[in-house]
């Protein structure tokens, strides 16, 4: 049996697959400037936590550092999200989410791969199947899609695309964007504003990171980008890039929606808590470390125990920017790719900054969170990453597809939506007929840099 597969069909599940086909007619009516339907079209926000962990939440929620996560959970359900065994790189975990098939369907295979000899990071070209953005549209909906990893180059929806590359590659200097290179955004025009909201790492002051835990001044200078030497396995820059990734996102999240209609769907993707994890697990739970807390640099532990917590908080700060400017009708997800757990690792020594790495590692037991109008309170999760895409489908009011190994959430689904909005039977979408890109040189070198200053690939640009 297939991950996310079951052997039952409840009843929540039959009326799931038996409804019948056909438009909703209270979604008919005027479409506004995205094309829309009427506000009684089912809203959809997925909030994409990279790496979130009930580890570390549910020791934050009792101390009121978390106040736009517990109000989803009071008002809403919660569960674990199960990973793949054992959890694979970030793309192809969220490959999984967005499209709710195995990889091998899919086709995002980690970080990199090898084009014409080059070691390549994937793009929105390689995935092989639609994702669930491309299943809305298909059904007459509207997506909005900002930073999740392998998007670019741009899909034209209806509604609009921010790609992973706009917060992860620098504008002007190396790279002179114009008409004829790949969509960066779509709608094109998006990019000339977005591009000044953006925060680049460099503009990043050591006053924001402050916001995370301390760092004296050889620290300071350690997060400096050093174009002359690559950065791989760099924790202290992979941790000032996620910083200024995450918030480019949140800020580009709150612009569209003030100055654009919300999307039926809307996907944001939030890396924070993964960067933090990653590299700094080690002063969060010193007494995990191999040889115990004395194994950890006592100034690391005074100073960092901040940082992966901080993380969560600053990232619920930013969940709560987006819920205020969504329709409070609009029913939420936040879902991780995959939990954080010590590896055993004391992150390195002060003698070595440019080594201070790989203290969090990938737990199979990530984040399920969810709460509106198509949500039951209190339902009881038993998800896997194959059921996100179902379930999402199913909480908008739409099909699903044939390609999902998972199934929609049926006890976590509210019946009486499921009621109002039947989804219908799934449909055969295919597998997707796109060009391969060509990658204008240079384009990667930033987020090349980001990948190897995280420890995900080498030096020589494949995935370790």
């Amino acid at each position: 049996m297939k991950p996310g597969s079951r052997s039952t069909v409840p009843a929540v599940a039959l009326l799931l697959l038996g409804a019948a086909c056909g438009a909703d007619p209270a979604a008919e009516g005027d479409r506004d400037a995205l094309g829309s339907a009427s506000r009684a079209r089912p809203k959809v926000l997925v909030l994409c936590v990279d790496g979130a962990s009930f580890t570390v939440i549910d020791e934050l929620l009792p101390q009121g550092r978390l106040p736009h996560l517990a109000g989803l959970i009071d008002r809403g359900t919660r569960g674990t999200l199960m990973s793949a065994d054992p959890p694979k790189a970030s793309p192809v975990l969220w490959g999984t989410v967005f499209t709710g098939a195995d990889k091998e369907a899919h086709g995002i295979l980690g970080f990199t791969h090898r084009v014409d000899g080059n070691p390549t990071i994937y793009t929105s070209t390689d995935r092989k199947l639609p994702a669930i953005w491309n299943l809305v549209a298909a059904e007459g909906g509207t997506a909005g899609v900002i930073g999740p990893l392998n998007t670019w180059p741009a899909e034209d929806l209806p509604g609009y695309v921010v790609t992973d590359r706009l917060t992860r590659t620098p504008f002007g200097g190396e790279i002179i964007w114009t008409d004829d290179l790949p969509a960066m955004v779509h709608p094109p025009e998006l990019l000339e504003p977005l591009q000044s909201v953006v925060l680049q790492p460099e503009q990043v002051t050591r006053e924001e990171l402050s916001a995370l835990g301390e760092f004296d001044d050889a620290e300071w200078k350690a997060m400096q980008r050093n174009p002359d030497k690559p950065g791989e396995r760099h924790g202290l820059l992979a941790l000032k890039m996620g910083y200024a990734t995450q918030e480019s996102v949140g800020r580009i999240a709150v612009h569209l929606l003030e100055t654009r209609p919300q999307p039926d769907l809307l996907v944001v993707f939030l890396e924070l808590p993964d960067r933090a994890g990653h590299h700094f697990w080690h002063a969060y739970q010193p007494e995990l470390v191999r040889g115990g807390p004395s194994a950890v640099h006592p100034g690391w532990r005074d100073r960092w125990a901040s940082v992966v917590p901080q993380a969560y908080a600053l990232t619920d700060a930013w969940i709560g920017r987006i819920l205020e400017r969504v329709d409070e009708e609009t029913t939420v997800f936040v879902v991780s790719d995959h939990g954080m757990r010590s590896s055993g690792s004391n992150g390195g020594w002060p003698s070595d900054l440019e080594s201070v790495v790989g203290s969090g590692t990938h737990a199979r037991e990530g984040v399920f969170i969810a709460a509106g109008p198509a949500i039951r309170p209190s339902g009881l999760v038993d998800a896997t990453l194959w059921d996100v895409a179902p379930t999402v489908m199913a909480a908008l009011g739409l099909p699903g597809a044939t390609q999902f190994t998972g199934r929609p959430q049926q006890h976590v689904l509210s019946a009486d939506f499921l009621r109002r909005h039947p989804p219908g039977p799934p449909r055969d979408h295919g597998v997707r007929d796109v060009e391969p890109v060509a990658l204008p040189d240079g384009l990667d070198d930033r987020y090349m840099e980001q990948l190897q200053a995280m420890g995900y690939v080498g030096v020589d640009g494949v995935d370790r």
